[in-house]
């Protein structure tokens, strides 16, 4: 029987409608909610505008399209930002993978907990868990179950155990951060599936545990922009092909077992801005090829082997703001490249073998923040010129003042993120020092100048363990942000200044071992620095403090009136003569009454004398 027309416009309104679909709003708003109820309770308080009909108005939920666009279709979740809610529990994946729109998921610096699962939504673009508890390892499968993933953040956590040697990402990864957590065994060969076809600009596998060489497949990522495997236990040279890295800006291999040379093919990376090799056991000369780095504003080689000169066509280095060589069997004297170097911040050139004497333009950099010769061989005079050079030292700002006691070393902190358009990488770094000068351990000699002690801004200053001599300078009083002064260990004379015991902001103070004399400072300033002035045989305190009080403890003086008693003294000043008669006495009487209370002793002292003939 053939079909009427009615029927058959029944039938294919029937089809054009299809099954029957739910609203993605419904099914998103009741994932949200089933995320929230897999947390742990505390969690529920910080998501407590999770209810009614979804909306925008929910913490950290992003629609799309917005409410305001003026469509027919129902929103769906496309963003979640939860960072920093103190959120815990497990990473619930189940509700997660519910969010079939969802792009981007932000659950950072939160207290989630639990293994990464394979299950999170396929049509993520940016994922961010760092910051959490998250442990065990991560899956093989997670690279493939994430076919969109742009930037992947997995840092600070407690993920461990090796990376599969077939762990790789598509080539539309753009950032991958695993930094700061327990990851050991090599790094995978293949990080991406296609080298040459990878947008990856940024790569941070540092403070891990990773071993064995460094895989050459990494100097194939030529898109690379930034590359961190510091802290971890990488050996081996560092690969031949890393100049082929011609857009990288940042590299840091810091802090592993590296040995050999530093390649000359570094110089390829003609546009790094940031170089950290320290802390490894690289050998060799200074490579004169870096001179190609014109753009360099970092450079970190310290605690190597490295040895040599500075080599002078290092001065085309014109862009360094820090360096830091120490701890290294650098020899020769301070090359003139050193002096083209005028952005410099902080250079760092203790513990080498470098002699010769100060050049005069040692204090001329115009920002000159920190500056540490310490540990070497240099002689003659603390050149006495270029201290109004810079800013920073003479109290102009900039510099980052450290509020502890005493001093720790420079600390130096190089950041990378991706911009928001995903082709560039973002660069930083953050030098923490405060303001100081370390000449310390030197054969320098002579007075110190005035004008290095009326640097305003200072708030390190170390000349101690050299042969200096003359007064310390008045001037001393008018920095009055010094918190570190150490003039110990060489032939200083005179009185100690009353304007250090007034310097309020000083925390460490020592003058011990000169040839300091003359009394103490009437003021309560210096007893807070017990053994500051020890070492000093001529310092004295008190009433009883004159000025033939200037001999060596335990010494004999030849004109002192009083005798060589009165040289005598101890941590509460001198004994006197009355005290040393009643302690004489007194052990005279006791040693006389033992003797005579002893029968032993009467008869060993008194027995009769026998004459033999």
């Amino acid at each position: 029987m053939p079909a009427t027309p009615l029927v058959l416009a029944l039938l294919l309104l029937l089809l054009a409608a299809g099954p029957r679909r739910v609203a993605p709003a419904s099914t998103d708003r009741a994932a949200l909610l089933a995320f929230r109820a897999s947390l742990s309770p505390p969690s529920h308080a910080a998501l407590s505008s999770w209810h009614g009909p979804l909306s925008a108005s929910w913490l950290g939920v992003s629609l799309h399209p917005p409410a305001a666009a003026a469509v027919a279709a129902p929103p769906s979740v496309a963003a979640l930002a939860l960072q920093g809610l103190n959120l815990s529990g497990p990473l619930p994946a189940p509700s997660l993978a519910l969010l079939r729109r969802l792009r981007e998921l932000d659950l950072s610096a939160n207290a989630l907990s639990g293994e990464l699962p394979c299950s999170l939504p396929r049509s993520l673009v940016n994922l961010d868990l760092s910051r959490n508890a998250l442990s065990g390892a991560i899956p093989t499968c997670f690279p493939a179950s994430l076919p969109a993933l742009r930037t992947l953040n997995l840092s600070s956590n407690s993920l461990g155990f090796p990376l599969s040697p077939w762990f790789s990402f598509s080539s539309r990864l753009v950032a991958l951060d695993f930094s700061s957590n327990a990851l050991c065994g090599a790094v995978p060969p293949r990080i991406v599936a296609d080298p040459d076809a990878s947008s990856l600009l940024l790569l941070d596998l540092s403070h891990n545990r990773f071993s064995g060489e460094i895989p050459a497949g990494i100097t194939a990522i030529r898109s690379l922009q930034g590359l961190f495997l510091a802290d971890n236990q990488l050996s081996g040279e560092i690969p031949a092909g890393i100049g082929n890295l011609t857009y990288l800006q940042a590299l840091d291999l810091s802090h592993n077992r590296l040995s050999g040379l530093v390649p000359a093919g570094l110089a390829g990376c003609f546009q790094l801005l940031y170089l950290r090799l320290g802390g490894n056991q690289l050998s060799g000369a200074l490579r004169p090829e870096l001179d190609a780095l014109d753009s360099l504003k970092v450079l970190d080689l310290s605690n190597n082997r490295i040895s040599g000169e500075i080599p002078l066509p290092l001065a085309g280095c014109r862009s360094l703001e820090v360096v830091i060589l120490l701890g290294n069997e650098i020899t020769g004297e301070l090359s003139g490249a050193v002096a083209k170097w005028q952005s410099l911040r902080s250079l760092s050139l203790a513990d080498n073998q470098l002699s010769g004497q100060l050049p005069d333009w040692m204090f001329s950099f115009p920002v000159l923040q920190w500056l540490d010769l310490s540990g070497n061989r240099f002689e003659g005079f603390i050149p006495d010129g270029g201290f109004n050079a810079s800013s920073v030292l003479n109290g102009a700002g900039g510099g980052q003042g450290i509020p502890s006691g005493g001093m720790i070393s420079p600390q130096l902190f190089v950041s990378a993120s991706v911009d928001s358009t995903g082709q560039q990488l973002e660069l930083g770094y953050d030098l923490r020092a405060a303001p100081g000068i370390d000449l310390s351990t030197n054969l320098l000699h002579g007075e110190i100048p005035e004008g290095l002690v009326a640097m305003k801004g200072l708030e390190y200053l170390n000349l101690s363990c050299n042969y200096l001599a003359g007064q310390i300078p008045a001037g001393l009083g008018g920095m009055g942000r010094l918190r570190t002064l150490d003039f110990s260990h060489n032939g200083l004379s005179g009185e100690v200044p009353p304007v250090i015991a007034a310097m309020t902001e000083l925390e460490a103070l020592n003058l011990s071992y000169n040839s300091l004399s003359g009394p103490l400072p009437t003021t309560d300033g210096l007893r807070k620095f017990p053994g500051a002035l020890a070492g000093n045989p001529g310092i004295c305190g008190g009433e009883g403090c004159t000025m033939d009080a200037t001999m060596p403890e335990g010494k004999i003086s030849g004109n002192n009136r009083h005798g060589w008693l009165s040289d005598w003294h101890g941590e509460n000043g001198w004994v006197s003569l009355g005290a040393f008669s009643i302690s004489t006495m007194t052990s005279f009487f006791v040693s006389l009454a033992t003797l005579l209370c002893s029968p032993k002793a009467r008869n060993f002292v008194f027995q009769p004398v026998r004459i033999e003939y």
